[in-house]
């Protein structure tokens, strides 16, 4: 298999990917409890609801990675597909898991054979933490994809129509669950997410027709689709806030799936053309860059912080409480930043954060022999 080119501007959508994850967990407090009459409480709302594209951008991005890697199918044993893989997943959550366990059992005051009980028994879900879902999903992605890329080899139609198989294989699973299964925790389940899976295939086979050196240009058509999109699926939001049954079920059902993923699919797709354009801003691509690299250990971290800042340091005060809420977020992204990389420049990384930008002396001295 020839190798590939490696596609650095995806690591831009990473970055702002992460930025959604922490608008998302600073902003979820006031829009649960703060008054709906208050000023402020639509601005809260409305970024909440547009940064929900969070999760399925990350999705997205590591079938997209792994489908134009290995766009010809695996070429290695399955086994090892999965040690490299679930090894970076499956140890920094373990990790993290029993860190947060340990910690809220602490804090309220749990004692030690409940607290484990409790850690056991949602630690197949991600339950020692709400974030920690998403590592679930993500290890079933990885358990998956060998499956899918056979599929995408050996089925010429899935390959040829990504899109429609995907949004058709999402709308099977959806009526299945509403009617005859009753799921109620779809969230940690990979099937709620097949159509991002089958978005990331189509549009690694569209970059791949796209020459490096080509010139980006801003997509309008995308752009009106996103913006279109986003309004419809905040409105719609607003709507079931202020009136939760404007419409009788179950069309009200069938409008959150539709608005919620093409608000998401579209979304993904738009962040595609748009960090292109930002390959011809330095600054900020830096910036974007370096939150990406990061990612892994940031959404891992910055919940320990934001946990931290409102025990301690929050206060209900009129104008405090909205300053402390975005000084808080950005006191937690910065320390988990911080700390992410300096972990990955350990040898711990790997088990710790999922990256590891170490290298032992033995290796940094055939490499520095090597180029001599």
């Amino acid at each position: 298999m020839a190798q590939k080119l490696r596609i650095t501007y995806l690591d831009l959508l990473r970055g702002i990917a992460i930025l959604a994850v922490i608008t998302i967990h600073v902003t979820s407090y006031p829009v649960a409890f703060l008054s709906t009459n208050s000023t402020v409480y639509p601005l809260y709302f409305v970024l909440n609801a547009a940064s929900q594209f969070a999760v399925p951008a990350f999705l997205f991005l590591s079938s997209l990675v792994l489908f134009y890697r290995y766009d010809d199918g695996l070429q290695s044993s399955w086994l090892i597909f999965y040690w490299k893989r679930l090894k970076r997943i499956l140890l920094p959550y373990l990790f993290w898991s029993v860190l947060y366990s340990t910690y809220l059992s602490y804090i309220q005051h749990i004692s030690f054979s409940d607290a484990l009980r409790k850690f056991l028994h949602g630690l197949p879900l991600g339950g020692s933490y709400d974030h920690l879902y998403f590592m679930i999903i993500i290890a079933q992605f990885y358990l998956l994809f060998p499956f899918l890329s056979l599929l995408f080899q050996k089925v010429g139609q899935v390959r040829r129509h990504p899109l429609f198989v995907g949004a058709f294989l999402q709308i099977v699973f959806y009526l299945l669950n509403y009617y005859v299964l009753h799921m109620h925790k779809t969230g940690t389940f990979v099937m709620s997410y097949l159509v991002y899976f089958f978005l990331g295939a189509y549009m690694a086979d569209r970059l791949k027709g796209i020459p490096p050196q080509a010139t980006p240009q801003w997509n309008y058509r995308w752009t009106a689709l996103f913006l279109g999109s986003a309004l419809l699926f905040i409105v719609q939001k607003w709507l079931q806030l202020a009136s939760p049954h404007w419409i009788r079920q179950p069309f009200l059902s069938n409008i959150n799936f539709i608005t919620d993923y093409a608000y998401c699919s579209i979304t993904c797709v738009f962040l595609v053309h748009f960090v292109r354009i930002l390959e011809g801003k330095p600054r900020l691509q830096r910036i974007l860059f370096s939150l990406g690299s990061c990612a892994f250990g940031i959404y891992f971290i910055h919940p320990y912080f934001l946990i931290l800042w409102r025990h301690f340091v929050m206060t209900s005060g009129p104008i405090a409480y909205h300053i402390l809420t975005w000084t808080g977020g950005a006191a937690a992204l910065a320390a988990s930043w911080l700390i992410t990389w300096l972990i990955m420049h350990t040898p711990l990384g790997v088990y710790l954060v999922g990256e590891s930008k170490w290298k032992s002396r033995s290796k940094r001295g055939v490499s520095q022999s090597g180029t001599m």
